[in-house]
């Protein structure tokens, strides 16, 4: 078997926004703490912490049928590490 070396895999997950969970997210003025994420997808597990600024404020962007996407490197012990996440809005069906 043929090995390239590179320098990151890139991890993308897209998932329904509302799995996502919100009751980490305090109320505005008080503080917000890195939010801990954990995918599963068969026998692999990866871990995220994403920023919680980042996380609260693409939450509210978030509406029925949105999709979140998780994005960042696979770092060492399967952690996703530069982590970031958008919302993707639903899309619009159309009208006849």
């Amino acid at each position: 078997m043929n090995q390239i070396e590179v320098k990151a895999i890139k991890v993308t997950i897209p998932v329904m926004a509302e799995e996502l969970p919100t009751d980490c997210i305090p109320p505005e003025g008080q503080k917000v703490e890195p939010i801990k994420l954990t995918f599963r997808c068969d026998d692999i597990i990866l871990n995220a912490t994403l920023n919680g600024k980042s996380y609260k404020k693409a939450m509210k962007k978030s509406e029925p049928g949105s999709f979140a996407v998780i994005q960042g490197k696979l770092g060492p012990g399967n952690e996703i590490v530069e982590c970031g996440i958008t919302i993707q809005p639903p899309k619009l069906q159309p009208t006849e």
